[in-house]
């Protein structure tokens, strides 16, 4: 009887090893930046036997306004990609979510808050040196919500060499005319910091915004940089942003740029983003596979 009992847990435990081991997931690491005189939080997820002597797909993860490395929907992501790759539905594959503040992952108007610098001159080479990252930009996703769908449209049009796949959730991208017709108090809370306090509705559409916004980045930048990037652009029926966002789509067509547009059904709020997650995971699996 005895002996069965320890065949059995044996197996158990066996099955525990191969299909049930999870990876890990390091909160509240920092990078001490030079260009922001400051250090900078992230937290990463490592798959499961993760080894230094491999290289494995990397995912960036831009939170939204507000949120930080340890909001509730960045976890959630990690946890669920964890799952997949547990059950083998999703490749094992590094996570990097660093703390982008209220920066909108941009260099401010002031150059007070360089973060777009800072995430690329210092942070990604970092994390390169650090952990076991792919070196192809094919295999690099950039994946943010609201904000950081602004700042993953924005990162993959600028830096191309860095990144190949784009999955922006109801990127927080805005027309001119929504820009002007804002209201002051709005304005006042999302945008003043990044383009100027004390400025005329007009004076907002300025060259900081206009340079950093991926509806008018993708209207001058070299159209066989956007042929050879993957794009998943989502957005919410009934978000401020969809407009932005579907003119974004009409343009991709006009140029002829291969991507997923997906509108769900709701307002501009995680459950938006929630029915849209795993398709756009299989998005990512899928374009990492087809790299040759």
């Amino acid at each position: 009887m005895k002996k069965k009992y320890f065949l059995i847990l044996f197996i158990l435990l066996i099955k525990t090893s191969i299909f049930g081991q999870k990876g890990k997931v390091f909160e509240n690491q920092n990078v001490q930046s030079e260009v922001l005189n400051r250090g900078v939080k992230y937290n990463i997820y490592l798959p499961p036997n993760y080894d230094t002597k491999k290289t494995y797909p990397t995912i960036y993860f831009l939170h939204g306004f507000g949120g930080n490395n340890n909001s509730l929907h960045t976890k959630g992501v990690f946890k669920l990609i964890d799952s997949l790759v547990v059950k083998g539905r999703f490749p094992e594959t590094i996570i990097i979510s660093p703390n982008g503040g209220k920066s909108w992952y941009i260099d401010d108007h002031a150059g007070k808050e360089k973060f777009a610098t800072m995430f690329i001159s210092e942070f990604i080479p970092e994390m390169k040196k650090k952990y076991a990252l792919t070196k192809s930009s094919q295999k690099t996703v950039v994946m943010g919500l609201s904000m950081g769908g602004f700042g993953a449209l924005r990162f993959t049009m600028l830096n191309p060499e860095e990144f190949g796949i784009c999955v922006s959730f109801m990127g927080a991208i805005s027309t001119k005319k929504q820009m002007i017709e804002d209201l002051e108090k709005y304005y006042q809370r999302f945008h003043a910091h990044l383009y100027g306090k004390n400025l005329s509705p007009k004076e907002r559409i300025n060259e900081v915004y206009v340079n950093n916004n991926a509806l008018y980045i993708a209207e001058k930048l070299d159209v066989k940089i956007l042929k050879s990037k993957k794009w998943y652009i989502q957005t919410c029926d009934d978000d401020f942003h969809s407009l932005p966002n579907a003119e974004l789509h009409i343009l991709f067509h006009q140029k002829k740029i291969e991507h997923e547009f997906r509108v769900t059904n709701g307002k501009h709020n995680k459950a938006c983003v929630d029915d849209s997650m795993l398709d756009a995971l299989d998005f990512i699996k899928n374009n990492l596979k087809e790299e040759k």
